[in-house]
């Protein structure tokens, strides 16, 4: 004879996902980000530019933004600087 048994659900609870939520709204670009990835896939949909050349601009954009986070001396501590020297 066989036997039925019940499968083991997992059904996630208010803190996990309060956690995936927190994380998803961590690693979202932000609305104007959201505005320039939209534009780049509308074009390469319209076939105004190609597809790989949109997805070289939109990789290149994110390396190119990741890497001037990483940096010391970016331009918002330049224009700090810039400001003093002016107001002084």
């Amino acid at each position: 004879m066989g036997e039925f048994r019940r499968p083991e659900v997992h059904i996630p609870g208010r803190e996990d996902v309060a956690g995936v939520v927190n994380s998803v709204r961590e690693n979202l670009p932000s609305p104007l980000q959201l505005a320039y990835y939209g534009g780049l896939g509308a074009l390469a949909a319209l076939s105004v530019i190609e597809w790989p050349v949109a997805a070289a601009i939109g990789v290149g954009t994110v390396v190119a933004q990741r890497a001037g986070e990483g940096t010391s001396g970016s331009a918002p501590a330049r224009s700090g600087a810039r400001s003093d020297r002016t107001s002084a």
